[in-house]
């Protein structure tokens, strides 16, 4: 019973603004992993994309709101990059960077740094982006959005 309440709760976001319907698929992919073997949150969504074909990965990723998030302008690492960022290895323009370099040689790795690149929209943008703001604030939350969504729905289809 708990995946096909997962599923409405994803199916309902069509009819939501973005940030809300973000939200909502940002919690509908975490109840998707708990149900996941694994120790962490972590672990459960690594193990839950796993059960994703090849080909369903390089078909998410040929998706044009992935090309919209990625190749943003301005860019994406402006808008949800911290202040106190360092260019360090996980920094949002590396990030951003191996998905685009990765996702026709390596769909399993360009999909975990998609993934991490929603995370970090989770954490520093969908709050702050409730109220008006500028276009590209919206472009970000409605290509993460569709791209959450086709995620949500794969996840969601590959559960018992």
């Amino acid at each position: 019973m708990e995946r096909e309440q997962i599923l409405t709760e994803i199916i309902s976001t069509q009819s939501l603004p973005d940030y809300e319907a973000f939200d909502t698929l940002w919690a509908a992919m975490t109840k998707a992993a708990d149900l996941v073997q694994g120790e962490s949150e972590c672990q459960r969504m690594e193990s839950l994309f796993e059960k994703l074909s090849e080909e369903e990965i390089k078909r998410l990723l040929k998706d044009g709101s992935v090309d919209s998030l990625i190749f943003l302008d301005p860019p994406l690492e402006t808008v949800i990059v911290d202040p106190d960022e360092k260019p360090v290895e996980d920094s949002t323009m590396r990030i951003i960077a191996k998905v685009r370099s990765s996702r026709d040689s390596d769909p399993g790795e360009a999909l975990i740094n998609l993934v991490e690149i929603l995370g970090r929209i989770n954490d520093t943008c969908v709050h702050g982006l409730k109220t008006e703001s500028g276009s590209g604030d919206n472009e970000v939350l409605s290509s993460a959005r569709k791209i959450l969504y086709l995620l949500c729905i794969l996840a969601i289809s590959k559960l018992n």
